[in-house]
């Protein structure tokens, strides 16, 4: 058995980027404000190849945009969409016209647009992070697989029905995440672990593509053979985008790359574990259940079996 901190995070508020491009965005003509950015992310801006180009390209924000209720996770899905350039042909067909922010906007309360930043940052972590990611692929499920049962304390629905209750200056004071909780524990802990930045863990994704790796099972994975046998991406843009993976030096690729060649990897191993095996082909297919806030209804046709008939 083991007891771990998550979710602490979505209860208590970490969404310092959130903060700060809402500051940037009310004086977008500021040159101290995206500098905001490198106090939260030292880890990732001590590149010297990644500097306030980067940041102005990824993170930057107009005064429009702040109006946005999803503008605290609109720049990371900006960044997904762009993986949408790799799918086939076929399969962006069959998603034009598809915005999943509608689908999202269904599922969330009526009083969300009204709703304090970080309060909505809270939301939208918790209905899309929390317990189909975090809790369950980087949580239950890996830690049941070796026969260890994790404990949640900040799950406990007392802790949770005070922290939806906290106003914003007790989330966060200033860039200063989990301020209430670190108040709260400022005696039983010692000083040093209390007022540590946080540093969170980071996968080495980049060493899985590079050429002192063993890459066998990648190389068959993004192989054209593979690619075109399950549909879902097209062989020459995967083709190229590895290559260039490959061929850059270590260190100096951005996140884009990487992760997008995570996900093309990920959607493979996928569809050959489950979608292309004979046990899946045989089974019947079941319509879910959506229930979310209370409202219950059958997911559509159109939305629950996109590009089913691919070629």
């Amino acid at each position: 058995m083991a007891l771990t901190r998550e979710p602490s995070g979505s209860l208590a508020s970490t969404f310092k980027e959130a903060k700060v491009r809402d500051y940037w965005g009310r004086r977008p003509d500021s040159p101290r404000r995206p500098r905001l950015l490198e106090r939260l992310y030292p880890y990732i801006f001590n590149n010297p190849s990644r500097g306030s180009s980067f940041l102005q390209e990824f993170f930057a924000v107009s005064p429009g945009q702040l109006q946005d209720p999803f503008f605290s996770h609109a720049v990371r899905w900006g960044g997904g969409m762009r993986n949408l350039a790799f799918l086939s042909p076929e399969y962006r067909s069959c998603l034009s016209g598809y915005d999943p922010r509608e689908e999202l906007a269904r599922w969330l309360p009526e009083s969300f647009a009204g709703r304090d930043l970080l309060c909505r940052a809270q939301v939208l972590e918790i209905e899309l992070f929390l317990a189909g990611f975090l809790l369950s692929s980087q949580g239950d499920r890996v830690a049941m697989a070796h026969s260890v049962e994790m404990r949640h304390p900040f799950l406990d629905y007392r802790v949770i029905d005070f922290a939806f209750r906290l106003p914003p200056h007790w989330k966060m004071r200033g860039l200063q995440e989990k301020y209430l909780l670190r108040r709260a524990c400022r005696n039983l802990l010692p000083q040093r672990i209390a007022s540590r930045a946080k540093h969170p863990y980071r996968a080495p994704v980049s060493a899985l593509f590079s050429a002192a790796s063993p890459a066998d099972y990648v190389d068959d994975l993004l192989s054209g053979e593979s690619l075109k046998a399950s549909g879902y991406f097209d062989p020459d843009k995967v083709a190229r985008l590895y290559q260039r993976v490959r061929e850059t030096p270590p260190g100096t690729l951005g996140e884009f790359a990487n992760m997008a060649l995570m996900g093309v990897i990920s959607t493979e191993i996928l569809h050959r574990q489950f979608l292309a095996s004979a046990s899946y082909q045989g089974a019947r297919r079941l319509t879910p259940d959506l229930v979310r806030y209370g409202a219950e209804r059958k997911m559509e046709e159109r939305e629950w079996r996109y590009c089913t008939d691919r070629p």
